[in-house]
């Protein structure tokens, strides 16, 4: 009997079958692991109305494995994590966070590395080479402004309009906005950038905590202007019919992506790995999609299509990660420290 050779299609097929097959085994060996473990916790800084959401979706996919989640902004977050770990406690199986505190725990050697299956299909600038960290989904601040209090003619078109004595006590800011004052000084240059920041903050803005408050805070007419509005906060605003919409002053940064991570010493590391497939496979992503998210997968419809035209800069986030101490620093003593005297 003649065997013929197989053609360079059918090889790559084959290929294709095999490592699926075989990342099913896998899947498969630690999800009998995980029913043995039968729970997990899972820090994030993600809201916790879109939380709750990723978790239904979760426990269709994992009924036997119950959730408590815990939730901080990111520098809070980081703390808890350092401390605990410090102080030999080991409590979270999953880490939800921004890309730059994702980058300090690897470097701290907080978290370890996972390949997930699903991983395959995650957008190559969303994720590292190592497994270490993969994003679920990546935010775009863009300035947010209340359409009742301003006139499309008045909408800022470059940052240097937010010192205008026009917008006065009528700026809102988060007290974590780190990433938006990094990439200001990028833009324009570490010296130009601290001199506009600290002009903008002699117009008094209003230091809020949580970007979803922010947004909630500039529909009800407490301030005009939100520099660092998510975009999917402001577009489900706009869709309930809140006086909100938004203008991306370019180039925009995007956020380093929200990603998802093993921490090194999880006491429920198979239970942790259940949970990372679910929230990178498709099925996870399209709830993140529904929610207004943009999607980490290659495969998954962004969901904002406004999104897609704003033109974007390329930031040094290895940069930004390396001075993120004395970014926050400055920020603080810039905007923080001064709202409070």
């Amino acid at each position: 009997m003649r065997y013929l050779p197989l053609c360079r299609g059918a090889r790559a097929l084959l290929a294709g079958v095999v490592v699926m097959a075989t990342s099913a085994v896998f899947a498969q060996d630690w999800t009998v692991k995980a029913r043995e473990e039968k729970s997990l916790v899972l820090y994030h800084t993600t809201n916790v109305p879109d939380t709750q959401k990723i978790l239904d979706g979760f426990r269709q996919r994992a009924p036997y494995l119950a959730v408590e989640p815990f939730r901080a902004t990111g520098e809070k977050l980081i703390q808890r994590i350092t401390t605990e770990i410090k102080a030999g406690r080991h409590l979270a199986d999953v880490y939800i966070i921004s890309g730059l505190q994702a980058w300090l725990l690897k470097d701290a050697g907080y978290i370890a590395p996972y390949r997930s299956p699903e991983r395959d299909r995650v957008n190559s600038a969303l994720k590292d080479r190592e497994g270490y960290w993969s994003g679920i989904y990546w935010n775009l601040e863009v300035l947010g402004y209340q359409t009742k209090l301003v006139p499309a003619h008045e909408v800022p078109k470059r940052w240097e309009d937010l010192a205008s004595p026009r917008w006065k006590g009528q700026v809102g800011l988060e007290e974590e906005d780190v990433q938006w004052y990094a990439s200001i000084l990028q833009l324009m240059g570490e010296e130009k950038g601290k001199e506009l920041m600290r002009r903008i903050a002699q117009q008094r803005p209003q230091i809020r905590r949580g970007h979803t408050l922010l947004g909630q805070l500039m529909a009800a007419g407490e301030f005009a202007l939100a520099p660092t509005l998510r975009v999917h906060e402001a577009e489900a605003l706009r869709r309930r019919g809140a006086p909100v919409d938004w203008h991306a002053i370019e180039p925009l940064a995007p956020n380093p992506p929200v990603c998802v991570m093993l921490p090194k010493s999880a006491p429920r590391p198979n239970a942790a790995k259940v949970f990372i497939d679910y929230i990178l496979s498709r099925d996870g992503q399209e709830v993140l999609r529904q929610m207004g998210r943009n999607s980490s997968r290659v495969d998954v419809e962004q969901s904002i299509a406004r999104v897609t035209k704003v033109k974007l800069m390329e930031m040094d986030w290895e940069k930004v990660q390396k001075n993120y101490a004395r970014y926050a620093t400055e920020f603080r003593e810039i905007f923080v420290a001064g709202a409070a005297h």
